[in-house]
């Protein structure tokens, strides 16, 4: 009699506020009235901070990125169980290379005894995923209001060109590819990413220096006496 085949892993039910978050978010993106409503309103708290009266539109963008990545770094670092997510990338490395090299070696036994495993091991991975996805929430909140007035802002500029080492005069609402054919985001987005991706990689690991710091000092505080 053939084995039965392993059940597969539980699927993962998105939470309520979740799916009004997500359903909210599109509509806001896709809602020309909407997104402009909004910035009207995230406005009077960022055009004091960061408007300096449309005269630095990039430096603007800069700082409006950094509140983003600052932001929702802050909230995906307190919210999620890095040392658990460790485990986890370790022990799926662990496990594909050990299937994988069943595999090769073509030991039937221990293919049946990983395969058992497998549904297990994937939905572990998706309770991950999942506790992930729940963050999304927490990060449009404070990411959509700062695009939506980025957004109003750039439509009130009298001059809306920023200048690259190839071309002088990239325009911000273009979506033309700046190397070759056509980008899906206008200029001003893949401007704010360029800027900020790299700020948001250091903030990220500065928090998670400071936070295994902190973890091991505790775990060890023989070592820091004195």
């Amino acid at each position: 009699m053939a084995d039965a085949a392993p059940a597969p892993p539980p699927r993962q039910k998105m939470s309520l506020v979740t799916i009004v978050s997500l359903v909210a978010v599109f509509y806001i993106m896709f809602n020309a009235d909407a997104r402009n409503l909004l910035g009207k309103y995230t406005g009077y708290v960022l055009d004091p901070l960061m408007g300096f009266g449309d005269r630095y539109p990039v430096l603007t963008i800069l700082l409006s990125g950094a509140l983003i990545v600052v932001g929702t770094t802050i909230q995906r670092h307190f919210m999620t169980d890095w040392l658990e997510m460790a485990k986890m990338q370790s022990y799926m490395r662990h496990f594909q290379k050990e299937l994988m090299a069943a595999r090769k070696e073509n030991n039937t036994y221990k293919i049946k005894i990983l395969t058992e495993k497998q549904p297990d091991v994937m939905a572990r991975q998706q309770r991950m995923q999942a506790a992930q996805f729940k963050q999304m929430p927490l990060t449009m909140l404070i990411s959509i209001p700062v695009f939506a007035w980025l957004t109003t802002y750039l439509q009130r500029l009298d001059y809306t060109y920023f200048a690259e080492p190839w071309n002088p005069t990239v325009t911000m609402h273009g979506s033309e590819g700046i190397f070759w054919g056509s980008s899906v985001f206008p200029h001003w987005v893949l401007l704010s990413m360029a800027l900020t991706v790299p700020f948001g990689f250091l903030v990220q690991r500065i928090m998670k220096y400071v936070a295994w710091r902190e973890r091991w000092q505790k775990r060890h505080p023989e070592v820091h006496e004195g």
